[in-house]
């Protein structure tokens, strides 16, 4: 944006200096890279009052770009950085909502050697991959019968997490006989204490055809903290099998609220099939959310749909999903869209 100086300001001007950066890299391993997804649909959780019909941004991967590189700096070693940011196709803001900064996907550098990589900056969140990854659907937040209910506030969002942190550190051992993990650690910066700090562990099993996750979050700052809680513990556990012809996913998620009795239990079934040359994607997912100052409710979702390629980097897709909480009407959300990788 200019302003009547001719002067660009806050946001425009830090994006224009990485791009121009980029554009005469100091470092051959630099790149840029990033998703442009937009899909044309309507959404409608349950007990809406009506459905929302237009075009939006991310319908199986949200909308972002970025910016990488390393350098060897010899005995093993490499310093690496990232800053990644989301945007909106639909109408190209900054984010996915006006309240994300610039680079709220990623920002950080690192040092990595034979033992793993310390990261420091702003993090993307174990647990949003864990939940992203164990999903037919491949962690889309407008389309999938679990990343719905988890993390976003229309449907629930029963994770009080953002899907990244800030002022984080972050140890991501190598693999072992195929497991590797990942342990982050926020610091909420609060003088003489650490009660606004969260971390989160994670490991992860890659043995070619199986792949499994379990992981453990305690947060006692994000969005979505129920009223009266001064926590959140969150269990998920993931696991998948590729037999070729179908991919089963299972995952299991767990919500614990300190200082209440509110919890939520989710259990997701579902699957991959290769078809043609794209794939279906299946799942239902049911969650029950129990307090004792509230009768137990279940929230029950179920989403079919099919990507198809059109190249390497290209695909287009279909997707329907359904959403019912409780007593309350059910909703539909479906469209079709465009994902482009570069």
């Amino acid at each position: 944006m200019i302003d009547k100086y001719g002067r660009r300001r806050g946001r425009e001007t830090f994006a224009l200096a990485i791009l121009l950066a980029v554009a005469t890299p100091v470092n051959a391993g630099s790149q840029v890279y990033g998703i442009a997804d937009a899909y044309f649909g309507t959404v409608k959780p349950s007990g809406a009052s009506g459905s929302v019909v237009g075009i939006g941004s991310g319908g199986m991967s949200l909308s972002f770009w970025g910016v990488a590189g390393s350098e060897d700096l010899g005995n093993g070693l490499k310093a690496n950085f990232r800053v990644e940011g989301f945007y909106q196709i639909d109408t190209g803001a900054s984010g996915r909502s006006a309240a994300d900064s610039l680079l709220s996907r990623n920002a950080y550098v690192g040092i990595e050697g034979r033992g793993g990589e310390v990261r420091i900056g702003r993090l993307s969140s174990p647990t949003y991959l864990a939940t992203a990854q164990f999903d037919p659907f491949g962690g889309s937040t407008v389309f999938s019968p679990v990343m719905n209910p988890l993390w976003v506030p229309s449907f629930g969002r029963y994770i009080a997490s953002d899907t990244a942190w800030s002022n984080a550190v972050g140890y991501y051992t190598p693999e072992y006989a195929g497991v590797s993990g990942r342990f982050v650690y926020s610091l909420g910066e609060v003088s003489g204490t650490n009660s606004s700090n969260n971390g989160v562990a994670m490991l992860y099993l890659d043995r070619g055809p199986l792949t499994a996750t379990i992981l453990f979050q305690r947060t006692r700052v994000g969005p979505g903290l129920p009223t009266g809680s001064w926590a959140q513990s969150v269990l998920v556990a993931g696991a998948a099998y590729d037999f070729g012809w179908i991919k089963p996913i299972l995952q299991y998620d767990a919500t614990r609220a300190s200082g209440t009795t509110f919890r939520t239990d989710t259990f997701m079934v579902g699957a991959n099939i290769p078809f043609s040359t794209g794939k279906i994607a299946l799942a239902v997912t049911q969650t029950n959310v129990r307090s004792s100052t509230q009768a137990d409710v279940r929230r029950r979702d179920a989403a079919v749909g099919y990507i198809y390629p059109l190249s390497k980097r290209t695909d287009i897709y279909g997707n329907v999903l359904y959403d019912k909480l409780g007593n309350f009407g059910s909703g539909i959300t479906a469209g079709i869209g465009m994902r482009h990788k570069f």
